[in-house]
């Protein structure tokens, strides 16, 4: 009996979300599964996902069509595809918050109360909301996530916004019998990724890291939102945080973001160099220079996560699920390295 198809709600129609979106669409109309990390997770194809709803609080984006508002401003990433009419029309969010300055230079707001959005994903019939509204946010995406739980729908949670490490939102959603993932999603191969992967692999090598630093530099709204000075300490903290998973006692790291280029678009410059020992205490310095799209390198991830969550739920698993929270996220409850956190992820939910 052929599976149904997952019920996805957006929050936030920025870069990411386009260009998650537009993957679905790339990878359902029989062009083959190049670049798809895992052509199958929990059973699910690509092609088992369907978006029924979307919220913007960007007047530019609210009462489109969705096939419209991906690439409507301020969103700067590639078409890499042609959408069709959905039929989704993006409806007002929520704004708890009050904007910092580089949001409210940029965005033109229309928002809603917390009960439209409720009666919206029980109207539209939602399995799992997946939160993409800009980081620093927090009041907003807590509400949100209290609107799906509410709402019956489980939640993937890609800000840095404490939610799947929210013991009392934890819980809520474990009573409710749905699942709570993130928080603050790790990208493909973004400079997190790589910074993780690149001591797994010195390790392996017999190498001893001794100190390491991570600098990056973006263009996008997302990357103009963190040069807001509390944000980018907070951010800085939770990549730390993330990369010292994988650090032994007397390794220092510091990790964080460093300024914004409007030309880079929705590009992102990285650059690691690691001090480590070798043979003798020899010395060994390493220089890395990474230029990867940030909307681009959340579409697999964000892709399977969905999947891996409508299959946790049809398991019978609720709360927050660190097989799939440790794959996809960098700030999570459980503290595991990164190999072997997707080694267990493949494990469980690839077969």
């Amino acid at each position: 009996m052929p599976k149904r198809k997952i019920r996805v709600a957006f929050i936030g129609i920025g870069n990411s979300a386009s260009t998650t979106i537009q993957g679905l669409f790339y990878y359902s109309s029989g062009r083959g599964d190049s670049g798809l990390w895992h052509p199958i997770v929990g059973g699910y194809g690509v092609e088992d996902i369907e978006v029924v709803a979307a919220l913007d609080v960007d007047s530019r984006k609210v009462g489109k069509d969705l096939s419209e508002a991906l690439f409507s401003e301020p969103n700067i990433v590639e078409k890499r595809c042609e959408i069709p009419r959905t039929g989704v029309i993006v409806e007002k969010g929520l704004l708890e918050d009050e904007l910092n300055p580089y949001l409210a230079s940029q965005l033109k707001v229309l928002k809603q109360d917390k009960e439209g959005v409720v009666e919206y994903l029980k109207k539209s019939n939602v399995d799992i909301v997946v939160n993409t509204i800009s980081s620093g946010l927090d009041k907003s995406s807590i509400a949100y996530a209290n609107a799906a739980c509410e709402a019956g729908a489980s939640f993937v949670n890609a800000t840095p916004t404490s939610i799947a490490t929210n013991p009392d939102i934890v819980e809520a959603f474990k009573k409710k019998g749905i699942v709570v993932v993130g928080d603050d999603l790790m990208s493909q191969l973004g400079g997190t990724a790589l910074h993780r992967g690149l001591v797994h692999f010195l390790k392996s090598r017999g190498i001893k890291p001794i100190r390491s630093y991570q600098l990056d530099v973006g263009g996008g709204l997302e990357t103009l939102n963190t040069m807001y000075e509390d944000l980018r300490d907070f951010k800085k903290q939770v990549k730390t945080s993330s990369i010292a998973e994988e650090i032994d006692e007397g390794w220092e790291v510091v990790s964080g973001t460093t300024d914004y280029v409007d030309f880079l678009g929705n590009n992102r410059v990285t650059y690691l160099q690691f001090t480590a020992t070798g043979f003798m205490g020899s010395s060994i310095i390493i220089n890395v220079n990474l230029r990867s799209n940030d909307g681009m390198n959340a579409g697999n991830v964000i892709i399977d996560v969905v999947r891996a969550v409508m299959k946790a739920r049809e398991d019978g698993l609720s709360g927050n699920v660190s097989d799939i929270s440790n794959y996809g996220f960098k700030k999570t409850l459980e503290k595991k390295r990164i190999h072997d956190a997707t080694m267990v992820f493949e494990s469980k939910y690839c077969k």
